[in-house]
């Protein structure tokens, strides 16, 4: 066995906990009883009624119908892909479905069309009048048909698999765009993945499921979605059950119907409607310590966990009734499960030296938010009476800056004038500030997009990449680096550009880029956005270790947008980030010395 290597038992062990790649062949049946699900065709998913409102609200959408319908049917179809209750059986018991958040009357009642008849009037009448190039987009829920339309016509092509042929050809992208190549791709891959954002509510109603209708003793989410990852490709349950075959049986029930992929005496595996898989891990009061450290920990915690435990068999003999008993026996400080990741937790737990995680009591304002000014919901006073609301010493007005035309990018003339207005503001308030700033854009030669004089009446300013994402790594970095050296230049927003599940975002060296804000005094933004959560976690560790500080911002564009803080807290936490580690922890005083260059 090579030094690096694990024995053989432990190497086993490790196999078994850690979640496994896994191709799906077939759905392995079990037997039924009372309570497991119907074989039936007759009977639909939850997956199955959203897949039809989805395809109604795709080609309202294509008919130029009023959007603010389409949207209730795309919310609608969102809703119920994740709901536990099976709408099937509600509409066969004459349940009101309108008890549920964004289901009115008219959708409860195609609802009860799709289960009593298996089709949607409305929607085969559509389909009929619609070109079969239309019609064909409809089994890709995902997709914009007024956006794919216009390829089809500029391609003179007609279904999907000829748009495939040209995505993957590169003719796409050469003659739409990145972003368009970005949509198509999105829209016609299979989703294996969720935004930890939208793995909340599932795991909320798994669990509710399993104390409810699965009666178990004790249910408690483990996995990646314990450690926060920002996306979520399995959910992890660990359950107390004195009869967990009949756990496996009910919860093929969820949601209508869900698929039973593999099971064992203490184990489960399940392929969710969302596309995510969701495993169920049967433990008792004495071995429960045991199974949620082994269910939660990345493989590289568990392996560092091990050499300072020893044996794997240990652990799995011990009688650990929780998480910091089984640390506690080995002398280990107790580790926040958003650190197992295999860094160097083990070691400074060990040593004592964790650190001492930021918390949603430590901050003190946002310093990105939008306001009606720009692309925002909201007025400037409408964001300042929440941020007031959720206790906040101030918050920052970002609207973007006068490029970006597609966002309503304020003009020069229009930020004076919202400077005049923002000190008129604040002149009546007491204990709390509004603080005057913009997401400047970045230009494509590392300008700012303000002259000197504007930018220096700003409290501090967050400057983004909005455009020209195809730059190489080392024009894009140096586009970074140059705008650095603008002596109003504070925060960099979104570092990366990333949209998770959607695009990778644009290379940058961010090793130099780190380095050069360290020298020049600039500082990071961890934008909270749940599809940004950029910097990533490993970038904010990173940052933090070079001493830049970090900005946790919600990037809001309505007021209910700042509760959304908590997705960069859990981000932060996972990258070790401690209250002296973060911008925004500071009182104003403090930071207007920091903004000053």
């Amino acid at each position: 066995m090579g030094s690096g290597e694990l024995p053989a038992v432990e190497r086993r062990w490790l196999e078994r906990v850690v979640r496994a790649t896994i191709k799906i062949e077939a759905v392995i049946e079990v037997r039924p009883d009372q309570d497991s699900i119907s074989s039936s065709p007759s009977v639909l998913s939850n997956a199955e009624i959203a897949d039809r409102l989805a395809s109604l609200a795709q080609l309202l959408s294509s008919q130029k119908e009023n959007p603010y319908k389409v949207k209730a049917y795309q919310r609608a179809a969102s809703r119920i892909r994740n709901l536990s209750e099976s709408l099937d059986e509600m509409v066969r018991d004459q349940e009101d479905l309108t008890r549920f958040a964004g289901i009115g009357e008219a959708i409860a009642s195609a609802v009860r069309e799709i289960v009593t008849t298996g089709t949607l009037g409305k929607l085969e009448k559509l389909r009929a009048q619609v070109t079969p190039a239309v019609a064909s987009i409809t089994s890709h829920p995902r997709l914009d048909p007024k956006r794919v339309i216009r390829v089809y016509k500029k391609l003179g092509i007609s279904s999907v698999n000829e748009l495939r042929q040209r995505l993957e050809s590169g003719e796409v992208e050469k003659l739409f765009g990145a972003r368009m190549a970005q949509h198509i791709r999105q829209g016609l891959i299979d989703v294996h993945a969720m935004l930890l954002y939208y793995a909340d509510d599932l795991s909320a109603a798994i669990e509710a499921f399993l104390l409810g209708r699965c009666a178990v003793k004790r249910s408690e989410a483990a996995g990646d979605y314990r450690r926060r990852v920002d996306v979520i490709e399995e959910l992890v349950f660990v359950v107390e059950s004195d009869d967990f075959p009949g756990v496996v049986a009910r919860m093929q029930r969820y949601g209508g119907r869900t698929p039973l992929i593999s099971s064992g005496k203490d184990h489960a595996l399940f392929s969710l409607s969302s596309g995510i898989l969701l495993r169920l891990q049967l433990a008792g009061k004495g071995d429960w310590g045991f199974h949620m450290v082994a269910c939660t920990g990345s493989k590289f915690h568990l392996k560092k966990l091990t050499a300072a435990t020893g044996p794997v068999r240990e652990l799995e003999s011990g009688k650990f009734k929780s998480e910091a008993a089984l640390y506690r026996k080995y002398g280990l400080r107790y580790i926040e499960p958003e650190l197992w990741e295999g860094h160097d937790e083990v070691a400074r737990a060990k040593a004592g030296t964790l650190p001492v995680l930021v918390s949603a009591k430590d901050i003190r304002g946002d310093f990105h938010a939008h306001s009606m000014s720009s692309d925002g919901a909201n007025s400037i006073e409408d964001m300042a009476d929440a941020a007031q609301e959720r206790g906040y010493d101030y918050i920052g007005i970002t609207d973007h800056s006068q490029s970006l035309k597609i966002a309503r990018g304020v003009s020069a003339e229009d930020l004076w004038a919202q400077i005049r207005f923002i000190d008129k503001v604040n002149g009546k308030l007491r204990g709390f500030r509004i603080l005057k700033s913009s997401e400047v854009d970045i230009l494509a030669d590392g300008s700012l997009d303000y002259p000197d004089e504007l930018l220096k009446e700003l409290d501090y300013t967050v400057c983004s990449i909005h455009s020209r994402f195809a730059l190489t790594r080392e024009a894009q970095t140096e586009r970074i680096l140059r705008a650095m050296d603008n002596p109003y230049f504070n925060i960099l927003g979104h570092a990366t550009g990333r949209l998770l599940l959607k695009r990778p975002g644009y290379e940058i060296d961010i090793e130099r880029v780190i380095a050069h804000a360290r020298q020049n005094g600039c500082f990071f933004e961890m934008n909270s956005s749940p599809d940004r959560l950029d910097l990533s976690a490993d970038n904010a560790r990173s940052a933090a270790a070079a001493g830049v500080l970090i900005s946790i911002s919600t990037d809001s564009h309505s007021t209910g947008e700042l509760d959304l803080i908590r997705c960069g807290i859990d981000q932060a936490r996972r990258a070790g980030l401690q209250k002296a580690d973060v911008l925004n922890c500071r009182p104003w005083e403090k930071l207007q010395r920091l903004f000053r260059r």
